[in-house]
């Protein structure tokens, strides 16, 4: 049963990374011949970092949770206010931005 669910998860992982790869990527590939690298290096990235990221955000929920509930009325480090506010803040952010590495980035970051 844990074999099938993680063969599972890890083809739902492959599968949204390879579309989540964006389309303009491949059709300019005439333009530039190693461009195929970067797709392949997006593809691999993006597999690393969604269970990483996905990790960080439902821990910093899950943390963001039992810290509201102990400081529940506390007063904040802001007028009129409680720890609710930041703690909050520090929630979201951990579940935002980027969730998929697009080929552009790769190539920003190491192509030449």
């Amino acid at each position: 049963m844990k074999k099938r669910l993680i063969s599972a998860l890890s083809a739902l992982i492959l599968t949204v990374a390879i579309l989540a790869v964006p389309v303009t990527g491949r059709a300019q590939s005439a333009d530039q011949e190693d461009n195929g690298i970067f797709v392949l290096g997006s593809i691999l990235f993006s597999i690393l970092h969604v269970p990483l990221k996905l990790a960080t955000c439902v821990g910093t929920q899950a943390t963001a949770a039992v810290a509201y509930t102990a400081t529940f009325g506390v007063p904040g480090n802001y007028d009129g206010g409680t720890n609710g506010k930041d703690i909050g803040e520090t929630a979201r952010r951990s579940c935002t931005g980027s969730w998929f590495i697009t080929p552009s980035q790769v190539k920003s970051d190491y192509g030449s």
